[in-house]
C-alpha cells in the first residue's frame, strides 16, 4: 500500500543510492502527532547482526506484504567521526532468498511501524516500536537533510518532546534486543 502523498515524501525514499553520508537528527515523542494517518505506515523488521556493524532490514506494507529487503551499514563519517548527526551509510538491496540466509544469523532484533510527516519542508519519519518488549511504545522521529545548513535550520517540532540525536540509548541497535 502506498501513501497517497508519496511524492510529498520524495526526500525520504524507500530505496536510496548504494553509499552516502547520512545527515540526521532524532527527537523523542510521547504520541503520534496530529496529521499522521495511522493507516499509512511501513513495518520495519530489523536485525543488527552480532559482531558486525550490519543491519538487515525487512520493510513490509501494513498487510504484511514485502516492500524491500536491504542490508545496511552505518559507520562514523570519516570527515566528522565524532558527530552523532553524520554517518556513512551503505545499503545493499537483497532478494528474499538472501534475507533468509542472513536472518538466521544471531543478532539484536526490533520491530517498528514507520510513519511519515511533512514539516519544515522535510519529511520526518516517526518510528513506533512494537518489539522488543522493553522498547514497546517508544516513539522516535528522525529527519534527514541534504546539507548541514538545512540540518541546522530544523527546529524541534512542537509535537516532539526533546532532541535525542546525541543519546546512544535512542539508536536502533540500543533499542533492539537479542533475538
Amino acid at each position: 500500500m502506498s501513501h497517497p502523498d508519496d511524492e510529498a515524501f520524495a526526500d525520504r525514499p524507500t530505496k536510496r543510492p548504494y553509499a552516502r553520508i547520512e545527515r540526521e537528527r532524532r527527537f523523542s515523542l510521547r504520541a503520534l502527532p496530529d496529521g499522521v494517518d495511522p493507516a499509512f505506515y511501513e513495518r520495519l523488521r530489523d536485525t543488527y547482526i552480532d559482531g558486525t556493524q550490519l543491519r538487515l532490514r525487512r520493510v513490509e506494507a501494513p498487510d504484511g506484504s514485502l516492500v524491500v529487503v536491504k542490508l545496511g551499514q552505518k559507520r562514523p563519517d570519516p570527515a566528522r567521526p565524532d558527530s552523532p548527526r553524520h554517518r556513512q551509510m551503505t545499503t545493499f538491496y537483497l532478494r528474499p532468498d538472501d534475507e533468509a540466509v542472513l536472518a538466521a544469523l544471531p543478532g539484536r532484533k526490533s520491530v517498528k511501524r514507520r510513519y511519515k510527516l511533512r514539516e519544515q519542508g522535510w519529511t520526518f519519519c516517526i518510528d513506533v516500536y512494537e518489539a522488543p518488549a522493553a522498547a514497546v511504545g517508544i516513539l522516535v522521529a528522525e529527519v534527514e537533510c541534504d546539507d548541514d545548513d538545512s540540518l541546522d535550520a530544523i527546529r524541534r517540532p512542537a509535537w516532539a518532546e526533546r532532541e535525542v540525536t546525541a543519546l546512544p540509548e535512542y539508536s536502533g541497535v540500543a533499542l533492539a534486543a537479542p533475538g
